[in-house]
């Protein structure tokens, strides 16, 4: 049996909703049929696409992670999540950081939807995400066509995010209906690419969007050798 680490708090409310992801798509009957999970949760980490678009606070960011992969890594994880799409713009970084293997949150997305016969793909996440081709790296040998978002949409889906962060509110009526008229653009699936995205209400029953946190909880649980419920 396989134990799973969690390096989360980013944000706080997103780690405890992709937690409750891994619980309900892991086919269990009792608790102990569910996967040893160790989750460290810091959300002192600093801003991840002001780290990354600016410079500032980068180094504070690398230091608290590698503190936080080694910390997880002692706790004897076989696995680990990291439920921050931003954040996986420093994956090759991390895996310097420890022996313990990372889930590619964005290339098993980009696999998910070559699967899923998409190909044309709108990819919805932070400035640092749209902009510094974090789902670009892996896309191209994928066969994925990633369509360049208009400015916008860039910064339409930014605002949301942060609005989410400092609310917790999760009705955006508005942002549903930009992702309507993005589906009208004939692309073929839209990712939510950053885990803020994911708690919009009603965002998922779009047969189109693809939930990079939902994808991540399945490998997730693969990965830690359970079955999903599905």
């Amino acid at each position: 049996m396989k134990k799973l680490g969690v390096l989360g708090g980013m944000g706080p409310l997103c780690t405890a909703i992709f937690y409750k992801k891994l619980v309900k798509n892991t086919k269990a009957n009792k608790d102990q049929d569910h996967i040893p999970t160790i989750i460290l949760s810091d959300p002192q980490i600093p801003d991840r696409t002001k780290a990354i678009i600016t410079g500032d606070d980068e180094d504070i960011l690398l230091n608290k992670i590698k503190e936080d992969l080694e910390n997880l890594e002692k706790q004897g994880v076989d696995n680990i999540a990291i439920p921050c799409n931003t954040m996986h713009y420093y994956y090759d970084t991390f895996k310097d950081y420890t022996s313990v293997n990372i889930i590619n949150m964005v290339e098993e997305t980009l696999l998910y939807c070559k699967n899923k016969n998409a190909k044309n793909i709108a990819v919805l996440g932070t400035l640092a995400t749209a902009n510094c081709g974090i789902y670009e790296k892996y896309s191209k040998d994928i066969g994925i066509n990633i369509i360049e978002m208009d400015e916008n949409i860039k910064n339409f889906t930014m605002d949301t995010i942060y609005k989410i962060k400092e609310t917790n509110e999760t009705s955006y009526p508005e942002f549903l209906e930009m992702l309507e008229d993005l589906k009208d653009t004939k692309v073929d699936a839209i990712i939510l690419a950053c885990t803020e995205l994911s708690m919009i209400d009603d965002i998922t029953s779009y047969d189109y969007v693809i939930d990079a946190m939902d994808i991540l909880a399945y490998e997730s649980i693969k990965k830690s050798d359970f079955e999903l419920k599905f």
